[in-house]
């Protein structure tokens, strides 16, 4: 009997290890797109107030909501022997930070940055069907960059 406690105590260890990242890595991608947003406010000359702290704080709790949902999937997936992981919250942080990423964009859109146009290169890149046609692409880009 100890043996099944044992296992079922590490599973419990990993998955709580598991939530706690997730956790954390949804508070620093909003961290990070207030941090553009501001960022590109002040590259605007807009003004800045204290209300882009309180709609932060504001989603972090939203999405909180939703990865308990997930959670909640996952403590009824404990049920079933080959449900070890935590996979409702992996794959509900992974729409988070889908999101969040999207809003960074954005944001570096909005201040005018290059560093937004590396996201859409990339797509294209990914969007080409034969090596020939990326190969082409980066050439392309390459050149424009010169």
């Amino acid at each position: 009997m100890e043996k099944y406690v044992g296992f079922i105590t590490q599973d419990l260890r990993a998955g709580v290890a598991i939530i706690f990242a997730c956790l954390v890595l949804i508070v620093f991608a909003c961290l990070l797109d207030m941090w553009t947003g501001i960022d590109a406010a002040r590259a605007n000359k807009e003004k800045i107030c204290s209300r882009p702290l309180r709609k932060t704080g504001t989603k972090i709790v939203d999405y909180y909501r939703l990865v308990m949902f997930f959670i909640l999937i996952d403590i009824l997936g404990l049920c079933f022997p080959w449900y070890n992981l935590p996979y409702g919250a992996v794959i509900g942080t992974a729409g988070v930070l889908f999101v969040e990423g999207f809003s960074v964009v954005e944001n570096l859109r909005k201040k005018k940055s290059h560093a937004a146009d590396v996201a859409d290169m990339a797509a294209k890149i990914v969007e080409c069907l034969t090596p020939e046609e990326a190969q082409k692409l980066i050439k392309k880009i390459k050149e424009d960059k010169k």
